[in-house]
């Protein structure tokens, strides 16, 4: 029968208790190395089982079915699986076979070189021996009981076609313990478990076994794409190093991608162009000059992200001027300013089209020639980065062109009939012209109602006198201020005088 770890809890219960202080050298045990087996499963990415093969953890192809696996891995437990199924890769790993399955088992627990399922309380601490080196699919631990499974699809099938798959298990409670080691066929090849993944295998040995890598950098600053392409190699049965091997790099596909056989880094220089790129390198070994692998390191150069921003602004026809001081201060090239030094700029167009409208590629400036018609324009501009001329985004300038605002500002005085004054010593004193006072400088003063009898406004100044002996009443006299350079542009007031008999 195949082991499965909560048959083993189930079936405990049924035996005979063990002797209290067995039971308590048990527990300790199980505490030692459950501990043991936590660090060392949360730490190591793979296994190295010590007799030529490097083996990956369940955890990676958990969920696949065996049909799935099938589509890109071989069945003969030699050759490697290539191409992608259901999202996940597997390239130059090999699918084991249930007699490499049952080797593997075998190193933990030897009774499986003679069987092909064995379980019980001898085999509680080889199960969880084998689960701290290769992390369960599963586990629990409640108030009375706990336990550990990991079980992967092996590339063989039945004389009646079904797919077999390994498993390795343990349990206890505070009275029992159980384990067991098997391997046999399932019914199903499209099963997806949640606790199954694959059993997956690379040589380490004997002789070199160089291994693909990838990296990437970002645009345009290069760096380490790669820190050591040893990682993952191994000449004769130990990890690869600058002691036992010698690197050589074969190819690159950009000459700014290069292997340092110092440290075995895969370095990209500055300005190296957005892409994908391939060097390839050798590893031979020291003791053994004759004993070489080559392999493929890829590298990704990613472009940065161009960000080109909306902006807005505006500009007077009467002045023109910059509308936007520089399109690019709120442009990012990777989350950095976005300068002329990294990338380019462009106009892309200018609608509706106005001559008078340009884009200063050197400042990055959107300038409004003076007499330029009113109105709303988009100016679409494309930034660039320079070490990667297709990676662009545009960005569109809002321009209103529009007269200066203008605000004559209605004006109030008493005054004496009889005595000359000037109450209103100028009119644009409350006025003001683009936000600021008004002043002769940059408008001019017009009266519109016809003239009042001992009543003047001085247009030079904006003075509003009164002459001696002037009747008395109230009146009303509305003026005009209008910009100088665009006499179109103006706005109206009034000034209210109350005159009166009365010395003031």
């Amino acid at each position: 029968m195949l082991f499965d770890f909560r048959y083993s809890i189930a079936v405990s219960y049924q035996r005979r208790p063990l002797h209290r202080s067995l039971i308590s050298i048990v527990l300790l045990t199980i505490l030692v190395f459950a501990a043991a087996g936590t660090t060392t499963a949360q730490t190591n990415a793979t296994v190295n089982d010590g007799h030529g093969k490097e083996w990956m953890q369940l955890q990676p192809s958990v969920g696949m079915t065996w049909n799935q696996a099938a589509q890109i891995c071989p069945q003969d437990g030699v050759s490697s699986c290539s191409g992608v199924v259901a999202g996940r890769s597997f390239n130059e790993w090999v699918w084991a076979t249930d007699t490499q399955v049952l080797r593997l088992f075998s190193y933990y627990e030897p009774a499986m070189e003679t069987n092909r399922s064995v379980g019980g309380m001898q085999y509680f601490f080889t199960a969880q021996t084998f689960l701290s080196v290769f992390r369960p699919t599963f586990s629990f631990c409640g108030t009375y009981q706990c336990g550990a499974h990991g079980a992967g699809w092996t590339s063989t099938t039945d004389e009646n076609g079904l797919p077999i798959f390994g498993s390795v298990g343990w349990g206890n409670t505070n009275v029992s313990i159980d384990g067991g080691f098997g391997v046999g066929p399932t019914s199903n090849p499209d099963e997806s478990s949640g606790f199954r993944g694959l059993w997956l295998w690379r040589a380490t040995g004997p002789g070199a076994f160089a291994y693909d890598d990838s990296g990437s950098v970002p645009s345009p600053n290069g760096g380490v794409a790669v820190a050591n392409v040893l990682a993952n190699d191994w000449i004769d049965g130990v990890r690869a190093t600058t002691a036992n091997v010698s690197m050589t790099q074969i190819s690159t596909t950009n000459n700014g991608i290069s292997l340092d056989a110092s440290d075995g880094s895969v370095d990209v220089v500055a300005i190296t162009p957005a892409g994908t790129y391939s060097l390839i390198y050798r590893i031979c070994g020291i003791a053994d000059a004759s004993s070489c692998d080559d392999a493929t390191v890829t590298v990704r150069v990613n472009p940065y992200v161009v960000d080109a921003v909306n902006d807005s602004g505006w500009a007077s026809p009467s002045t023109g001027g910059a509308a936007v001081a520089n399109v690019l201060a709120n442009d990012r090239l990777s989350g950095n300013q976005a300068t002329t030094a990294n990338v380019t700029l462009s106009l892309v167009s200018v609608t509706p089209a106005n001559p008078g409208l340009t884009l200063d590629l050197n400042d990055g400036s959107v300038d409004v020639a003076a007499g330029s018609s009113i109105g709303t324009y988009s100016v679409v501009y494309r930034i660039c980065d320079v070490t990667d001329p297709a990676n662009c985004d545009q960005a569109t300038a809002s321009i209103v062109v529009r007269n200066y605002v203008i605000d004559a500002v209605n004006d109030y005085a008493r005054a004496s009939s009889k005595t000359a004054s000037t109450p209103i010593a100028s009119v644009l004193a409350n006025d003001t012209f683009n936000g600021v006072r008004a002043t002769t400088a940059a408008v001019r003063i017009s009266q519109v109602t016809p003239p009042v009898s001992g009543i003047t406004l001085n247009t030079s100044t904006g003075a509003v006198s009164v002459a001696t002996r002037t009747s008395s009443g109230t009146y009303n006299i509305q003026y005009r201020i209008c910009e100088i350079n665009a006499p179109a542009n103006c706005d109206t007031a009034t000034i209210t005088l109350e005159l009166s008999g009365r010395d003031r």
